[in-house]
């Protein structure tokens, strides 16, 4: 009898913890998916819809928002997000770490690759971006 007890509650810990992986997955998709249409969007110098991805209640949001014009007409930037792993979340906000390179072809411009945390919230029932921490970055060619 007492091992069949463990044995259900083995596999009723297995089947929980296999919940919060499925349910912890799909919202590192979810996130990354913010993260990469957002680069996508800067690509398209779409300075509307790399915004519609960051949170307006941000901290930061006037300061991208007006950052966004200079970038686009002084030089072709590129951005590629190059790694994204998903790291935590509460019942507020998201945490992920991601690497990503930018290039441009503005002779002044120095190539880079930035590593982040990028911290989502939602808004309007779907996530955005609130902020980015940079741990560091480094100069590409």
């Amino acid at each position: 009898m007492k091992t069949r007890i463990l044995a259900l509650a083995a596999l009723l810990f297995l089947a929980a913890t296999a919940g919060v992986s499925r349910a912890d997955d799909a919202l590192s998709g979810a996130l990354e998916k913010v993260a990469s249409d957002q680069i996508a969007a800067f690509n398209r110098e779409d300075a509307n819809a790399t915004l519609s991805d960051a949170y307006t209640k941000s901290p930061a949001y006037d300061t991208a928002k007006e950052a966004l014009g200079p970038l686009f007409s002084e030089g072709d930037a590129k951005g590629e997000l190059l790694s994204f792993k998903y790291i935590g979340h509460d019942d507020e906000f998201a945490v992920a770490r991601a690497k990503v390179k930018v290039t441009g072809t503005d002779p002044g411009f120095q190539n880079n690759v930035v590593d982040g945390l990028m911290i989502f919230h939602t808004e309007g029932g779907a996530w955005k971006v609130w902020d980015t921490y940079v741990l560091g970055s480094e100069l590409v060619k």
